[in-house]
């Protein structure tokens, strides 16, 4: 199977304080999740790495409004130790008209106050981007069945309007994008958090069908996204489907939900599947809530190898390094 890396920077560091009980936790999306993963998988050769190539920027562009933005605010910042948080975030009774190329409009393309801005943050967001359509690039000629695209940092919580969660460009949806003009695309999201941004991008889309498995949104991130009512509008009607579970689920509960997906998966027909594929599920997960264990993720692959689908895989969450390598690799291990 092939494995798509790219650019990796120790420099992007984002963190979030996590409390749990008494205690509060500082987690880091920090590359030590990625040198876990390409440890896990070099150990095996069945699991072939290559570089990402270079895309032109207008296939980020195109879907990211706040592209220009980021980019322009990381340039702008001359240390790299120098982070840019927004902090204000107008109304919709807010007057734009006098909108100008400043880090401190932020709060137009921002969703909150944690995601930082670093000097390296554009070049490692679209090395991220590029590193899915890769992946997206190889499915379009046929040349695989399965890909795995390495990307860092995640992409699901950004959306058509605004970025945030840690997320800048969303890597699936970029990837959906390329593939969509080969055919139709479903896009399903297994990370412990809802996929708020990919599902705003495809909610009036009927070429793709989008679908998350996520920990219910009244006790946990992204709180104003994710509930089984989120069908998809107007013409896309009934092309999402949302499957928010509660904590302390476990493999039989999530095996479950992922068949009734497959399901609508199989009567939408696609010509290709992505997976935004979290590993934050894992019981042992610092962010996490679910009781899933590592060995099970092989059989959550292979229900969706199933499908008999080209697919490509594209890394979100997971932040217990100790576990994260061989739970990707399980995963990718179901379907060989």
């Amino acid at each position: 199977m092939k494995v798509i890396e790219k650019y990796n920077d120790s420099l992007h560091n984002p963190y979030w304080k996590y409390q749990l009980g008494p205690e509060t936790y500082e987690v880091k999306d920090t590359p030590l999740r990625v040198e876990a993963i390409k440890k896990a998988l070099r150990s095996d050769d069945r699991f072939d790495f290559i570089t990402a190539q270079q895309f032109p920027e207008r296939f980020i562009a195109r879907l990211h409004p706040y592209h220009d933005y980021i980019l322009n605010t990381a340039s702008g910042l001359k240390d790299d130790d120098e982070e840019f948080y927004p902090d204000l975030f107008p109304g919709e009774n807010a007057n734009l008209r006098r909108k100008v190329d400043s880090p401190l409009w932020g709060g137009i393309w921002c969703t909150d106050a944690v995601t930082p801005i670093k000097r390296k943050t554009y070049e490692v967001a679209r090395a991220s981007a590029e590193t899915a359509l890769t992946g997206a690039e190889l499915l379009r000629k046929g040349l695989e069945k399965t890909v795995y695209a390495l990307c860092r940092p995640s992409g699901h919580h950004a959306g058509p309007r605004v970025f945030g969660g840690y997320c800048y460009f969303n890597n699936a949806a970029v990837a959906a994008e390329y593939l969509l003009p080969e055919g139709r695309v479903a896009l399903v999201d297994i990370d412990y958090h809802h996929g708020n941004g990919t599902q705003e991008f495809f909610d009036e889309v009927k070429s793709v069908f989008t679908a998350s498995i996520h920990c219910d949104p009244t006790n946990e991130y992204p709180y104003f996204w994710g509930y089984a009512d989120e069908k998809g509008k107007g013409q896309a009607a009934g092309t999402n489907h949302n499957e928010p579970l509660p904590k302390e689920t476990g493999i039989e509960q999530y095996s479950g939900a992922v068949d009734r997906i497959l399901s609508k998966i199989e009567e939408f027909k696609p010509s290709f599947l992505i997976i935004a594929a979290g590993f934050d599920t894992h019981r042992n997960d610092p962010i996490g809530g679910f009781n899933i264990h590592t060995e099970d993720y092989i059989s959550i692959g292979r229900q969706f190898k199933a499908l008999g689908i080209p697919t490509l895989v594209c890394q979100e969450g997971g932040y217990n390094v100790d576990v994260l390598g061989q739970c990707v690799k399980n995963f990718l291990l179901g379907f060989m």
